[in-house]
């Protein structure tokens, strides 16, 4: 049986700041490094022209399944909207020419433990990750269970609100995603403050096999609140010299995660084979 999950000690003592140092230079992934992230797809732009999405366009975490798993494509693959009990759904759509279900559940069971391979994914955007058990050294594990249970504490900046986050990865299952084709992968998470036992949220991401290579479906549901049942040793503290982050407005921040999801994505996926 694993430990139990408890904040790395990096948390408290690793220094935060956007791009890469000198040290960070040394890596052997560094030839994949950019100053900037790459645009976002062109649908991205005119789903922010928009605005809000209708909001029968939209559906709570309880009917993800059901959506995600019919063929074709929803009205809002990419937008945002707001449903009537408050929760507020954000989708994006990214096409991934020559990228696989299966690189993406490599890489999230490998990117976590280093901020310099967080930053790979935005490097405008991430300042620090760190993860409750490091695996992803651990040659016994699949690239899944390296992630799956585990407990990404990660700083980024989501528009120009920096937001400290627990990203708690869950067995698919957990939602209803039993049958997976082969091929397709599918990454759920609860989301919520990293300095408090509580979530605001759901992420999904269904990666589909195209004939040019995978589409990433990205489903947020937030202002979904939940008190998590956690031992204390796996809620942080904020670092030294800063104070304790408040209550995120989960509207804006949806709006500006769509942007932030097209970006990082569209960015990785460029080099991700």
């Amino acid at each position: 049986m694993r430990r139990p999950r408890s904040v790395p000690a990096s948390y408290q003592s690793e220094s935060r700041y956007l791009g890469y140092r000198e040290a960070d230079l040394a890596k052997p992934y560094a030839a994949f490094f950019r100053e900037d992230v790459l645009p976002v797809q062109p649908h991205v732009h005119d789903a922010l022209l928009a605005g809000m999405a209708p909001t029968e366009y939209g559906y709570g975490p309880s009917d993800a399944v059901r959506m995600l798993t019919r063929p074709g494509r929803h009205p809002m693959e990419t937008g945002w909207t707001v449903l009537d009990d408050g929760t507020v759904m954000v989708s994006v759509l990214t096409d991934m020419p020559g990228v696989t279900g299966e690189m993406w559940d490599w890489w999230f069971g490998w990117h976590s433990c280093e901020s310099a391979r967080y930053k790979l994914w935005h490097p405008q955007a991430h300042r620090f990750s760190a993860v409750g058990q490091a695996r992803s050294g651990d040659r016994e594990l699949t690239d899944r269970q390296r992630y799956i249970g585990n407990v990404s504490y990660v700083d980024e900046y989501v528009g120009g609100h920096l937001v400290p986050l627990a990203i708690r990865f869950v067995e698919p299952a957990r939602m209803g995603f039993d049958d997976i084709p082969a091929g397709d992968t599918v990454i759920v998470a609860r989301v919520g403050p990293s300095t408090a036992p509580a979530a605001f949220g759901w992420i999904v991401h269904q990666v589909r096999a195209t004939d040019s290579g995978a589409e990433m479906r990205s489903r947020f549901f937030l202002n979904y609140p939940q008190h998590l049942d956690l031992p204390a040793a796996s809620v942080a503290q904020p670092p030294a010299g800063r104070a304790p982050a408040g209550p995120p407005d989960l509207q804006a921040l949806g709006v500006a995660l769509l942007h932030h999801c097209a970006a990082e994505m569209n960015h990785l996926a460029s080099f991700l084979p």
